[in-house]
């Protein structure tokens, strides 16, 4: 079933979101590919049951990590965030995700901001405006490491409550007993498995 929401989701918008893309396959540096994942976007009816489960705010931005192809922005627009912004080093999927952003954006003309950057996380500068991280894995643990520091000196700049969602989280000790970013929720649905992670201004 989940699988046909897939498929559903990409044919009633015209989109191209379901493939994976092999590691060896992204165009990116060789020194990237030893810390990436292969393209394999979270499943349609899976980011709809976590937002059932977790009451995000809708009016700072949503950051999808690692966007690949684009289908978490979509869905995170479907869900009534208001800016969205999708995180993605492969300049090949950034077009692709552009290509559905605009082919979404025709069909929901009253959608708000998404916007595609192209970049390597850990070039990314975070403006404090981020109120919703997403991340389905995409990075190995130096990486996932780094980019938690970031958003650790991120809501330290710029205080403020945030929500950090992972689909299928292997490092959890990373955030283990943090004093920023405290686990609210484990919730698991199909093959997903939620690791949800809250910071309180």
């Amino acid at each position: 079933m989940s699988v046909y929401d897939d498929y559903v989701f990409d044919k009633r918008y015209q989109l191209d979101t379901r493939s994976e893309v092999a590691i060896n396959d992204l165009d990116i540096s060789q020194e990237d590919k030893q810390h990436a994942d292969k393209y394999k976007p979270t499943r349609a009816r899976y980011f709809r049951k976590i937002m059932e489960k977790v009451v995000l705010p809708r009016d700072g931005v949503f950051a999808d990590v690692g966007c690949g192809k684009g289908r978490i922005l979509l869905l995170a627009a479907e869900q009534g965030f208001d800016q969205v912004v999708g995180l993605e080093i492969s300049p090949a999927l950034c077009q692709i995700a552009e290509r559905n952003v605009e082919t979404f954006k025709e069909a929901r003309p009253k959608t708000g901001s998404i916007k595609v950057v192209c970049t390597n996380i850990l070039d990314y500068q975070m403006d404090g405006s981020e109120t919703v991280f997403f991340l389905y894995s995409p990075f190995d643990h130096p990486v996932t490491k780094a980019f938690l520091e970031m958003i650790r000196q991120s809501l330290n700049d710029h205080p403020r409550d945030l929500w950090l969602i992972i689909d299928e989280f292997r490092f959890p000790e990373l955030l283990e007993d943090d004093e920023l970013l405290k686990q609210s929720i484990v919730y698991e649905y199909g093959s997903a498995i939620f690791h949800v992670y809250r910071h309180h201004r």
